[in-house]
């Protein structure tokens, strides 16, 4: 299979134990945009029914709704005390793409999420046959079905995300609205840490299928995506959500399975 080198960390990052920084990936929806010191945020879903826009962010902080055009349609304020909101809105149609801000009105700084409009359908979907016959009418009762999705939720990638280890490496990935996204390299007691206080954004394909867009503070821009199994478990996969084989620095490319510390 052809290998793409994905850059992860700034051109100018020392070689080295350290390595150049690069994402090696073998080549086989809400979207959040994170700056370092940003806001939290989240939102929950928005549905064709939805006359408001409900979620959590940070204490006091301002919420902006703004229409695909970037026209606001919408604002409020989280509480100062648990950082809930509720902000009022038009009904919208399916598909629609609403951009969901939370600003800090001191720091000037801002974390938003694009989410997108849904049926009600995709909550349940209720279906009802009947069959009819010369002789008799069947009319069989209406079913209820959940749709398929994942048992669990994530909202963000916040925290720490340490692999296994593989021929004695190891790698983390570490998500912060401080301090940006860092990438770490384990080897024995040897640690090099490629990429610094980047800032990035999350696009949500599917509730556990993301893509991660990187900005090293060189200015070097990358792209990886994530398969969450569980709440606490993700891998490194290909566009096409197919497991790779990857790796940071000069770790050995491996079908890592990253925890949550």
């Amino acid at each position: 299979m052809k290998k793409i080198a994905v850059l992860t960390a700034s051109l100018v990052a020392a070689l080295g134990f350290v390595g150049a920084g690069m994402v090696n990936q073998t080549t086989a929806s809400a979207k959040t945009t994170v700056a370092a010191g940003s806001p939290s945020l989240s939102i929950n879903n928005i549905y064709t029914t939805s006359t408001k826009v409900t979620g959590k962010a940070s204490k006091g902080v301002r919420i902006i709704v703004e229409s695909s055009k970037k026209k606001v349609i919408a604002t409020g304020t989280a509480s100062k005390t648990t950082g809930a909101y509720s902000v009022k809105i038009p009904k919208q149609k399916q598909n629609t793409k609403l951009y969901v801000y939370a600003r800090n009105s001191s720091t000037k700084r801002y974390f938003y999420r694009i989410m997108t409009v849904k049926s009600p359908a995709t909550k349940t979907t209720t279906t009802t046959k009947k069959t009819t016959s010369k002789t008799s009418t069947t009319k069989k009762t209406s079913s209820t079905k959940k749709s398929s999705a994942a048992s669990f939720k994530i909202s963000t990638p916040t925290g720490s995300w340490k692999s296994n280890s593989y021929k004695g490496w190891s790698i983390k990935y570490s998500f912060s609205q401080k301090t940006g996204l860092n990438e770490y390299v384990y080897y024995g007691k040897k640690t090099a840490h490629p990429l610094r206080n980047a800032s990035y954004s999350v696009d949500a394909k599917t509730p556990t299928f993301w893509k991660i867009n990187v900005k090293a503070k060189g200015g070097a821009k990358s792209t990886f995506y994530m398969r969450f199994t569980s709440k606490s478990t993700f891998h490194i996969v290909n566009s096409k959500n197919q497991a790779i084989k990857s790796s940071v620095g000069k770790a050995p490319a491996a079908n890592y399975t990253y925890k949550l510390q």
